[in-house]
């Protein structure tokens, strides 16, 4: 599925003609829009948000819609990922420095369609080896747990623990209850 967010912010009276997502307010009304989209997703769905035309986005914006987002896709009843596509650097930094702060204890990634500038396909508070396994995926699609712990030269416990990290938080994909792990 993608959604296309200029189209959807387009439609707000508020943002009309405007490339920048700013306010709560317009963070919500996005993020509802989006949920009703939502309602027709399939299991393991992969949800790309597209930015193209949107120039900037500020904090409370992520934090309202972005966010919200995120964590549906951890808490919905079948799993689906988020993938942001054609992001400015603007938008990059914002999103990175919201989804980046835990928020109620809980620790959010998302993906990207480019390499950001902190070394990585996925922005948020991400760990070095979780850097690695992610860059991982992006090149080989899919591996097992044997295959990142050969990777990473860690046991085969310590990298499905931090496997089950990432797909917690849907930065790999896990389809079915065997040990592959798939790229968003």
């Amino acid at each position: 599925m993608v959604i296309e967010i200029k189209k959807l912010a387009t439609s707000v009276a508020l943002t009309r003609k405007s490339t920048d997502l700013f306010t709560r307010y317009v963070g919500k009304l996005l993020f509802q829009k989006i949920q009703k989209k939502l309602k027709h997703l399939t299991e393991h769905e992969v949800v790309i948000i597209d930015f193209d035309g949107i120039r900037s986005v500020d904090a409370s914006f992520v934090d309202e819609c972005i966010v919200p987002l995120l964590e549906l896709s951890q808490t919905n009843t079948f799993p689906f990922y988020i993938k942001l596509v054609n992001i400015t650097d603007n938008v990059e930094y914002i999103v990175d420095q919201v989804i980046g702060m835990t928020h109620d204890q809980k620790r959010y990634i998302v993906m990207t369609d480019r390499l950001s500038k902190n070394g990585c396909h996925a922005l948020g508070f991400v760990s070095e080896m979780e850097k690695d396994i992610i860059e991982y995926y992006v090149i080989n699609k899919q591996a097992t747990c044997v295959d990142i712990a050969s990777f990473l030269h860690v046991s085969e416990t310590e990298a499905q623990n931090c496997l089950m990290r990432l797909y917690e938080m849907r930065a790999v994909r896990k389809i079915h209850n065997d040990n592959v792990f798939h790229a968003i």
